[in-house]
């Protein structure tokens, strides 16, 4: 009857088993149907995972991973809705206060005072200010008067414009210019503002998307210290690794260390990938982001890349230059040259620029066609 097949079909495995073996336990029989039930399982899921595409988000802290997932967000998985815009809203408010602070601040180190002598008692009430917000979630009044006439103070904006000498948050001129609409009762957060405003990343964020066929899973790992010992959980059968560079960050401390550099943090840090076991076989990635602040910094700032790595010998104010320059120092830290690693340019802020660029590192990713592209 069955000399036909090479091979019995499992559920006939199964009852010749139990009917060849009359003293197998009634137990026995039920323990066979669950293992081979578990096989089918295995069998399923490993299946599925074939067509799953797992890509390990990593770079430094504030280097703009987690922005990028929120893209990712926007453009796969139809964005956010109104009760997700709303759960940003204390977040908004507090940066704004928090850049708000940071401005004050920069004006004693910068000894640029006031134009307006009212606002020296609204600057104090700020800066004491631990419990801003209401039951409602919205800025108590004099909090939020005090911000708005501090915003119009010509001390203030002129210290803001100068923020980069003392560090202040890359989206705080964002927040400042928009600061009637999120200090207006019954405000919500647009796309816009949740992809500007900072939240800290804490533990492992996992954010997937499907095209086609295929499944993406990206981690986002917070990128302080403290947080990078949880990136050895995320390594397994990882496709490809997704490395995050503030360009901008050339001329910045680092946040837990104010005697080191921000983007030497970040080019050690790389480094350690690229010479990690690990990620032999793992396709690495860097996307060299902020190249919108990166280029105003470079060409107004007056603060050249030459007087911060001294390798580089450009022309100051060429944008072209300098970003190739820093590209060309996180390439060297491979040590396969069988397996180069190439770079994109990205302003995470900016959908259309992540869209496209997002298109071909998936296109990358999953062709394992890994040519360099310019696109600063």
């Amino acid at each position: 009857m069955f000399c036909c097949l090479p091979v019995l079909p499992v559920p006939l495995q199964i009852c010749m088993g139990m009917c060849f073996h009359p003293k197998l336990t009634e137990e026995g029989k039920r323990a066979q149907l669950q293992s081979s039930k578990i096989e089918r399982d295995l069998c399923e899921q490993a299946k599925k995972e074939m067509n799953v595409v797992k890509i390990l988000m990593l770079g430094a802290a504030e280097s703009g991973k987690s922005t990028l997932i929120k893209q990712v967000k926007i453009i796969h998985s139809r964005g956010f809705s109104e009760t997700e815009l709303l759960s940003f809203k204390p977040a908004v408010l507090d940066n704004l206060l928090t850049s708000m602070k940071f401005v004050l601040c920069g004006m004693g180190m910068l000894r640029i005072n006031l134009a307006n002598e009212n606002n020296k008692t609204r600057a104090r009430s700020i800066l004491s200010c631990g419990q801003c917000l209401g039951e409602d979630q919205e800025l108590l009044p004099f909090v939020a008067h005090a911000v708005c006439s501090l915003w119009a103070d010509q001390g203030v904006r002129a210290a803001a414009a100068r923020g980069y000498e003392f560090e202040l948050n890359d989206s705080a001129l964002y927040f400042f210019d928009n600061i009637s609409r999120i200090i207006a009762p019954k405000y919500v957060p647009t796309e816009t503002d949740v992809l500007r405003v900072r939240v800290r990343t804490c533990g492992i964020i996992e954010t997937q998307f499907q095209l086609d066929d295929i499944i993406f899973r990206l981690y986002d790992v917070g990128g302080q210290r403290s947080e990078r010992r949880k990136w050895l959980s995320c390594f397994d059968s990882i496709q490809a690794v997704l490395f995050v560079v503030a360009l901008s960050s050339y001329d910045m401390t680092q946040a837990e260390d104010p005697s080191g550099n921000r983007l030497q943090e970040s080019l050690a840090l790389f480094e350690s990938i690229c010479t990690n076991k690990v990620f032999r076989s793992t396709s690495l990635i860097l996307f060299m982001n902020k190249t919108d602040l990166f280029r105003d910094k470079i060409q107004h700032s007056g603060r050249h890349l030459r007087f911060y790595l001294s390798s580089y010998k450009g022309a100051d104010g060429d944008v072209d230059a300098a970003a190739h320059h820093i590209a060309a120092m996180f390439s060297l830290c491979n040590g396969s040259p069988d397996e180069p690693v190439y770079h994109h340019f990205t302003t995470a802020t900016d959908t259309t620029n992540v869209q496209v660029v997002f298109h071909m590192f998936i296109d990358q990713v999953t062709k394992g066609n890994l040519a360099a592209v310019q696109l600063l």
